[in-house]
């Protein structure tokens, strides 16, 4: 006897051959889990796609309810039954779901039914066929939540634009209705004889200056913002001589501190009224969270060709956790519970940050209860 041609239909082989053929093509399948259920549900062959999707061998399975690859709740509901009714009725029945292994884990796969009947129309059983996409999923929810989180960072970045703006706008308009409070200010000074009064007058313009100070601050923060950055007026200075001037101003302020400075004179070119912000700060800061026992030190020396101030102070130290965002805007009174509080925007230390790096130079800063709190600024001398 002749063997069959290649490419004969199993219809054109002899029954048992064709069987045998399609059974040897559905067993070596891989990708797929290829099974028979008969009529009600039960797992009547089984291949080696389904061995290595499932977990199963062949005689740990066949004979069990197909119900076993379905999560508990799903049973509960009567999702195995629905799916061979509607594959009864209709032929077929497709979706994607979660399905368990052998070891109890979740796979998301792609299910088809399809209904088996023999020549006259009875069901003989189903045909159910299985394939993992559990990697798919884990791509395609990836991509979903990066594209959430795309989407959530360009919303907060025109909300933080739009509150940028309004801070600018509000900042600029401020200002003068508040030269024409200094004027008026300065006027009742010139009339007033009334020492009640002129107390009065004097926190006035105290806190006439501080909203000044606050509106500065506002300012200078829509600069680095949204004009890309702190221009400065550079002139050729004596670093000793800004040093001194806020040293001086910050003894009168406060008369019962002490501020003990040692400077040498450093000339650079650099724009000395920024940092006069700095320095106003960064001491101003020392002598509000130091210890009021303990004097603030300021010390200023040349160093690889750098200009290099520290300020130190005793006292409550920084929380490490906030020392890596020391710099960040509105990070006012979080320094530590037994600090005072104070007041303004927080935004202090971000401005002379800026300032110090639109200089081409560095603010540091290092905190520990034995040892205080110091900030160390490093600044080009710019020629």
């Amino acid at each position: 006897m002749k063997p069959p041609q290649q490419g004969r239909l199993p219809e054109q082989l002899g029954e048992s051959e064709g069987q045998e053929r399609f059974r040897l093509l559905v067993e070596s399948v891989k990708d797929y889990a290829i099974f028979l259920l008969d009529p009600t549900g039960h797992v009547s062959t089984w291949n080696i796609g389904a061995e290595r999707i499932k977990g199963y061998r062949a005689d740990e399975i066949i004979g069990k309810h197909f119900s076993t690859f379905y999560p508990r709740e799903d049973v509960a509901d009567g999702k195995c039954e629905r799916e061979l009714e509607i594959a009864t009725r209709e032929g077929r029945f497709e979706e994607e779901g979660w399905r368990i292994r052998k070891d109890g884990s979740r796979m998301w796969a792609s299910v088809t039914i399809t209904a088996l009947r023999d020549p006259g129309g009875a069901l003989v059983g189903f045909a159910k066929v299985t394939r993992d996409l559990s990697e798919r999923r884990k791509t395609e929810e990836a991509q979903r939540l990066l594209a959430a989180e795309r989407a959530s960072l360009a919303e907060r970045a025109r909300t933080q634009e739009f509150q940028e703006r309004f801070l600018a706008i509000l900042g600029h308009d401020l200002r003068n209705p508040l030269a024409s409070i200094d004027m008026g200010v300065g006027l009742l000074l010139q009339r007033s004889t009334d020492p009640a009064i002129v107390r009065v007058i004097h926190r006035m313009r105290a806190s006439s200056l501080r909203m000044s100070r606050m509106i500065e601050q506002i300012l200078d923060l829509t600069r680095t913002r949204l004009g890309g950055g702190l221009e400065l007026q550079r002139e050729r200075r004596d670093l000793l001589e800004v040093i001194t001037r806020i040293v001086d101003e910050l003894r009168v302020a406060y008369p019962a501190r002490i501020i003990e400075a040692r400077c040498c004179s450093i000339w650079g070119t650099w724009d000395h009224d920024r940092l006069e912000q700095v320095f106003s700060n960064l001491i101003g800061n020392a002598l509000v969270y130091g210890d009021p026992a303990r004097p603030v030190m300021v010390r200023a020396w040349e160093e690889d060709g750098l200009a290099r101030v520290e300020v130190h102070n005793d006292g409550p130290s920084i929380p490490p956790e906030l020392l890596p965002v020391l710099f960040s805007p509105f990070r006012r009174g979080e320094r530590d519970s037994r600090s005072p509080k104070t007041e303004g925007l927080g935004l202090g230390l971000y401005i002379s940050n800026e300032i110090v790096r639109a200089h081409g130079g560095s603010i540091e800063a290092r905190s520990s209860d034995a040892e205080g709190t110091t900030f160390v600024v490093s600044l080009p001398r710019g020629g």
